[in-house]
């Protein structure tokens, strides 16, 4: 009965870890967990946030975005802008070899404009990345609440805290 218990209690860690983890990997690209905030049900935008990790030998750029939730979809930044920030769409991302690209809320990001559909809370959406080199990267972004905060994002905040 102890096996049985134990066998069943390690499947339910692999089923919960599997859950949580929802990486993915095209060559030397990984796409470090993708999510999005939670929004108000009656909302028309979203963004999107993950980190890609290159561990290439060249750099590749992220060119494009598109999903089903949304009538259009584009990349943005935060910039600095007469005393303000504003959000502003940008051609494209840079992913230098060898190096990590994170994309966050006040950084660099994946907006979407006309939802068709408001994702709920833990849901799962699809998302497809389009990169110079790697092509075409599906993933599937989390729904987090609002005061969620990555891993890379924690990360990144004590880099730049020790700098």
């Amino acid at each position: 009965m102890n096996i049985i218990r134990t066998t069943l209690l390690g499947s339910l860690f692999a089923v919960a870890a599997f859950a949580q983890a929802h990486d993915v990997q095209l060559g030397d690209l990984t796409i470090d967990h993708p999510w999005s905030k939670q929004v108000p049900p009656t909302s028309q935008v979203a963004a999107a946030f993950f980190m890609i990790d290159n561990q290439g030998m060249k750099e590749d750029v992220l060119l494009r975005a598109s999903s089903p939730i949304a009538g259009k979809t584009e990349l943005h930044a935060h910039i600095h802008e007469d005393g303000m920030m504003k959000m502003r769409e940008v051609e494209s991302i840079p992913v230098p070899a060898h190096d990590t690209t994170l994309l966050k809320p006040g950084g660099l990001h994946v907006m979407f404009f006309e939802l068709e559909t408001v994702p709920t809370l833990g849901e799962m959406f699809p998302l497809t990345l389009y990169f110079k080199y790697a092509g075409k990267v599906n993933v599937e972004v989390k729904v987090e609440p609002a005061t969620f905060v990555s891993e890379a994002m924690k990360n990144d905040a004590e880099e730049h805290a020790i700098k």
